[in-house]
């Protein structure tokens, strides 16, 4: 058990160490090189410019289903233009002012006369779908001269491997670059300037292609050393069934330790709660994501299994009195399988390592004291009720872990660390929101993305036999202000089997969306009525409704909140059962509404829009202005506990196929805070819901249209 924790992180060198879950990178006996000459067009603050750049590395000649594929030492070369570097140097106007384009600063020892960071925009592509590789950024230094108008900058770096999922042919391509430039300063003591520039190139350029061959085609040794294996979708289960609350007090909550008890304070549990305590039930999590690393400004992947003991103590609310409240509490052991990664040391060195977390007990605990995470569910008791509550629904975990690096090669060249390198115990909590009204909830035990904050990491010691490496690790990693996301697939319930596969929780679900950027979804007309099979009955009828949604194109993303948008509808009008209409002054919509996927493993797979509060306002007398109220969304019925003044959110759901959401089932009608007394439409019509008029018509196209996939190969 993040993001158990969209993006779920990124840590850094030898810190690949924090969570890590990946694969080893096998690399097949028989290479090729691959790369492109490139021209670009660059822009900044200092003008505009065209630039050369060669990209040059070597691929695999062929590759395997499941197994990564490892690109060898990436080689770059930048041609900028002399006029540029003048500019750059004589600090014009892009210079001490300008952002760099890269958190990844070049090295301040020694620098050359001009240095710089690139950061290419590498996509790859296979049969199944698009993603950005995650290059690193490239630590650039100028070249000897060579006697032209071009001043050469080179760099070099390790790229991720990458594991296909599917036969045919994968490929890298290369189109866009961010680009900055860097002056050390001049003989007369004046201080360095930077230009900051974005670049496309005029032609994107394919790097080179690998053949995908089935997976029973056998691995080769991984250029670390170690035995070949499979990805870490494919591993051996680390899962157990740990012990129940008071066999063993190592497998406990603990309430001893203030930093792991901070996870029951905040928030405060509300008062004249009924506590009860069980056995619990056992629980195995798989998590995979991400962990950024603020001192060095790359990523590493992680993959976390976690063995858990939940609900060993409830507190629940009173479903009369309230507060509409209840919480599970538990504790749990997380392992993370040991991984590979590359990043650039110092932002200019290529650092590869394997690093895990292990969890330990809280600093100064003796043998008898727990060793656990703590665990703990908040989450509304009725979720449709007005009862009041405490927040949204949320899950969280804390535990202690300590780092440990194994293995360290940098700039190709093998270190050995000894068994002893590790960090002293830090403090790992992070927290997963559930969804709201608004958002939409999900299960608890569905999955979710778990997120840690600040997570710090401390300095290293035991590092190295023959020298203490130690220091180097400290100043590369160690450091307050990283952030971990951990995306988690399905509790499974150990005991029945539920939600289990093989015995163990399934890998979690993650999604591509491609191209990304603003997209509308339309749709034209937009009807609801209350039946849909007669023309005669009641309708709120409009021209067109869009949704508006800015989507994030990447991998690793979360089905849940998938994107954040806003709604508009145009050519309104309202039939009243009587068969008069009305117009509509005017449309809106209270907030924003999400988008989500709802079910994946369909074909097509199912998306929901959440957060529905539409507001129209009807001229019922002819004066072209808005005499009363009709809400649309969600309406509530029961006792008066339980009534709604004006609706809950309501909701839309329906199959996603080649960009077209089509409607199959919604939550909308008219609210109880309607002010309209137009029959079909008054506060008396509000307990039954409002319908699509066709469902074959009525559908939502996009806009660009996305492609949205989803992948539990990781």
């Amino acid at each position: 058990m993040h993001r158990l924790f969209r993006s779920a992180a990124r840590i850094a060198a030898l810190t690949v160490v924090i969570v890590g879950g990946g694969t080893v990178a096998a690399v097949p006996p028989a290479i090729a090189d691959i790369g492109a000459d490139m021209r670009l067009v660059c822009s900044g603050e200092s003008g505009t410019y065209k630039l050369g750049l060669r990209i040059e590395t070597t691929a695999p000649s062929s590759g395997t289903v499941g197994q990564p594929i490892q690109l060898g030492t990436v080689k770059i070369d930048v041609g900028v233009p002399a006029e540029l570097v003048t500019k750059v140097q004589a600090g014009s106007p892009g210079g001490p002012s300008a952002s760099p384009v890269t958190s990844v600063m070049p090295s301040s020892i020694a620098p050359p006369a001009l240095s710089g960071v690139a950061e290419m925009q590498v996509a790859v592509r296979t049969p199944d779908r698009i993603q950005d590789s995650g290059w690193p950024a490239f630590a650039l230094a100028a070249a000897p001269p060579n006697g032209d108008a071009i001043v050469h900058l080179t760099g070099s770096g390790v790229a991720p491997p990458v594991t296909p999922n599917s036969v045919g042919e994968l490929s890298w391509s290369a189109g866009e670059l961010g680009l900055s430039l860097v002056s050390a300063g001049t003989t007369t003591g004046k201080g360095g300037t930077e230009s900051a520039l974005h670049c496309v190139a005029e032609k994107e350029a394919v790097l080179g292609t690998v053949r995908v061959g089935p997976a029973n085609e056998a691995p080769t040794p991984s250029s670390l050393g170690e035995p070949p294996r499979q990805s870490t979708a494919a591993q051996a289960n680390l899962c157990e069934s740990l012990p129940k609350p008071g066999v063993d007090p190592r497998y406990a909550i603990n309430h001893e330790d203030p930093e792991l008890e901070k996870i029951y304070k905040s928030p405060a549990v509300p008062t004249n709660l009924r506590p009860t305590f069980r056995e619990g039930v056992p629980y195995c999590i798989k998590g995979v994501g991400f962990i950024n690393t603020k001192k060095v400004g790359n990523a590493v992947p992680v993959a976390v299994e976690s063995s858990a003991q939940f609900v060993t103590e409830t507190y629940q609310g009173n479903p009369v009195l309230g507060p509409n409240y209840r919480e599970f509490r538990g504790y749990a052991v997380n392992r993370t399988y040991p991984t590979p990664a590359t990043v650039l040391g110092f932002g200019f060195m290529p650092t590869r390592a394997v690093a895990e977390a292990v969890q330990v007990g809280p600093p100064g605990s003796g043998e008898g004291d727990p060793i656990t995470a703590n665990l703990r569910l908040i989450q509304k008791l009725f979720p449709d009720h007005t009862l009041p509550g405490i927040g949204p629904d949320q899950i969280g975990a804390s535990s202690y872990v300590r780092v440990k690096a194994t293995k360290a090669q940098v700039n190709g060249v093998s270190l050995d660390l000894g068994n002893q390198c590790m960090t002293s115990p830090t403090a790992f909590t992070g927290k997963a929101f559930l969804g709201n009204w608004r958002t939409g909830m999900m299960a608890w035990d569905q999955g979710q993305t778990l997120v840690v904050n600040d997570l710090r990491i401390p300095s290293f010691s035991g590092c190295g036999v023959t020298e203490d490496l130690s220091p180097i690790l400290t100043a590369s990693v160690s450091g307050s202000g990283n952030y971990a996301g951990l995306e988690t697939g399905h509790w499974c319930s150990v005991g029945p089997g539920t939600n289990c596969e093989n015995g163990a929780g399934p890998q979690p679900p993650t999604f591509t969306v491609d191209p990304g950027g603003h997209t509308t979804a339309t749709a034209r007309p937009f009807v609801l009525t209350r039946d849909s099979s007669s023309p005669e009955a009641a309708q709120f009828k409009c021209e067109s409704a869009a949704m508006r949604f800015d989507m994030d194109g990447a991998h690793w993303q979360s089905r849940f909140g998938l994107a954040k948008g806003e709604v508009s509808l145009e050519g309104c009008k309202v039939k009243a059962s009587d068969g008069t209409e009305y117009p509509v002054v005017k449309t809106t919509q209270e907030g924003s509404v999400w988008l989500s996927v709802f079910l994946f493993q369909t074909d097509p797979m199912e998306l929901q829009v959440t957060g529905i509060m539409l507001d129209a306002g009807v001229d019922v007398d002819g004066n072209g202005t808005a005499d009363c109220s009709i809400k649309i969304n969600r309406p509530r019925q029961g006792s008066a506990l339980n009534a709604q003044l004006s609706g809950t959110p309501g909701q839309i759901q329906g199959p996603y196929d080649n960009g077209v959401l089509s409607m199959k089932y919604n939550q909308l009608g008219v609210a109880p805070g309607s002010t309209c007394a137009i029959p079909g439409f008054a506060r008396a019509d509000n307990r039954e819901l409002l319908n699509f008029a066709d469902l074959e018509e009525s559908k939502f196209v996009f806009s660009p249209a996305q492609r949205i996939t989803w992948d539990t190969k990781h």
